[in-house]
């Protein structure tokens, strides 16, 4: 029988459980990490941001963990952990299609939009492929002795001061005690249903449901772009670089590039068609690329990969815990809820999580104070749902509206990029909240902002000169947050130079 004590068990063994793991060690605590599957596997949240590089950077530093700065770019990464599978992340770039017609790249980008978030490659995000990067952290968790059980089903039950954790692993018992749980299980929130504490979509705005897997052999983007005779010379990075979306009437399309010839994709499915289809996925799959002519041949010859049963399609993604942290235990923001792939939130929310959790259980650990803090990590979180889910609404409502989307997506860029800035310069609060959540001028912004749309949504017709209302509505609202050039109408929608210089 395996028994073991434990300050912390941490339960989930993606990237977030076990970067936890590692920096409670370091920060004199005494984790335990449990997990019920096996690594490598297959997962999505692939594709990281600046933010998420200036935290994992700091965490690498601050708790004396070297061996995981050089994910923090893209430069770094390829010349020091070539064996792990990343992919270029320049930015963000977006396509609007219309069903039964070849995409037709507008010469003043009417239908295209793209927004630089690095300088050059050396300097750029990335793309994680996770079933190579979450096993490189496990090794990391290995390496530092930390007891790692995977393969583990356990009964959770309070004892003593804490927790026990009861159950198996491969056939031998095994029996952990802990004073604290964190619950990094993301969508199967393991703590949460033992506590009883429901998953609810009340009170969200987003309503979506996705299709996705890994495939190879697909056509880059902007390969088709120029065989079809668009000129790109004018881009401010390589399209396919990016987060790429396809706005279609439907939803829209994801595309993450990996060096090794993988690309990541899914269809994300709105309005009408967030509710089922009553096809298979394979079949829906294929209808949707065949109402697409381009994404048809850009696939015409993909095959997929991952995983091996087959498509992954979802219910409604959207899902909010009705409590996120109690007396001795607190959950990871992907296990305290979730709204959509849509700007890349998931890896750098998780690390600024873990980089308010950690301390604040290692200062106040013992105290009664921590309480408190748990109460206060607890709304911040809270906060940080709110706005992703208000910012992610907009985009995904005006999906076949490119004129309402380029404007709305642009209180992202303006979150984003001030979260960026007053970080780099030192003008966060400790504990401030991921995208600057609780900055009531800036969460005010969006509000007034998401208002106006609805108002013009619910007129009869959206014309052109409503869709130019409302850019400018936008425009004048962010500006006290507009310090990378947002709402301006003289770049045609190529965005060079919106990256906040780290170096």
């Amino acid at each position: 029988m395996t028994r073991l004590q434990a300050d912390v068990g941490v339960l989930g063994a993606g990237f977030g459980g076990s970067i936890t793991a590692l920096l409670l060690q370091r920060a004199g605590l005494r984790p335990v990490l449990i997990d019920r599957g096996r690594h490598p596997r297959f997962a999505i949240g692939e594709s990281s941001t600046p933010i998420a590089d200036f935290v994992l950077k700091d965490l690498a530093e601050r708790y004396d963990l070297p061996g995981i700065a050089p994910l923090a770019k893209f430069g770094t990464w390829r010349e020091q952990r070539p064996e792990l599978v990343c992919g270029l992340k320049r930015g963000f770039s977006y396509f609007r299609h219309q069903p039964g017609e070849a995409f037709r790249a507008d010469p003043q980008h009417a239908n295209e939009l793209l927004v630089a978030a690095s300088f050059d490659d050396c300097r750029a995000d990335t793309h994680w492929l996770r079933a190579d990067v979450d096993r490189f952290f496990i090794e990391q968790v290995q390496a530092e002795g930390i007891p790692y059980l995977d393969e583990t089903t356990v009964r959770i039950e309070p004892g003593g001061a804490g927790w026990r954790l009861e159950g198996d692993r491969g056939g031998e018992p095994v029996r952990v005690d802990a004073r604290f749980l964190i619950d990094a299980t993301g969508s199967a929130g393991i703590v949460l249903r033992r506590l009883g504490i429901p998953l609810r979509v009340d009170g969200m705005a987003t309503c979506s449901r996705a299709i996705y897997g890994h495939f190879e052999n697909v056509v880059p983007w902007k390969d088709a772009l120029v065989a079809a005779g668009a000129d790109v010379s004018d881009h401010p990075f390589r399209c396919d670089a990016a987060a790429v979306h396809h706005l279609l009437d439907e939803g829209w399309m994801w595309q993450l590039r990996f060096v090794n010839g993988i690309t990541s994709a899914g269809f994300v499915l709105t309005g009408e068609r967030a509710g089922g289809s009553g096809l298979s996925a394979e079949a829906e799959w294929e209808s949707l690329l065949g109402r697409y002519p381009s994404l048809r041949e850009q696939f015409a010859s993909a095959r997929l990969v991952a995983p091996e049963s087959g498509l992954v399609r979802t219910g409604r993604m959207q899902r909010r815990a009705g409590r996120f942290a109690g007396e001795n235990w607190a959950v990871l923001p992907n296990t305290a809820g979730f709204v959509s792939p849509m700007h890349s939130t998931g890896i750098g929310h998780t690390l600024c999580g873990i980089e308010r959790l950690v301390p604040m259980l290692a200062e106040h650990w013992g105290k009664r104070s921590l309480c408190r803090e748990l109460q206060r990590y607890e709304q911040t979180l809270k906060q940080e749902l709110e706005l992703i889910d208000r910012l992610v609404w907009g985009c995904e409502r005006t999906v076949d509206r490119f004129e309402l989307f380029t404007a709305y997506a642009m209180l992202y860029f303006a979150a984003a990029t001030t979260y960026e800035d007053r970080r780099l310069n030192g003008r966060l609060a400790s504990g401030a909240a991921f995208l600057c959540a609780d900055e009531a001028e800036l969460v005010g912004t969006v509000e007034r902002c998401r208002a106006r749309l609805r108002e013009v949504l619910d007129a009869e017709a959206v014309t052109p000169e409503d869709a130019a209302e409302y850019f400018d509505f936008v425009a004048g609202a962010i500006r006290p947050f507009n310090i990378a050039g947002l709402c301006d109408r003289g770049v045609r929608n190529m965005y060079r130079y919106t990256a906040v210089p780290a170096d």
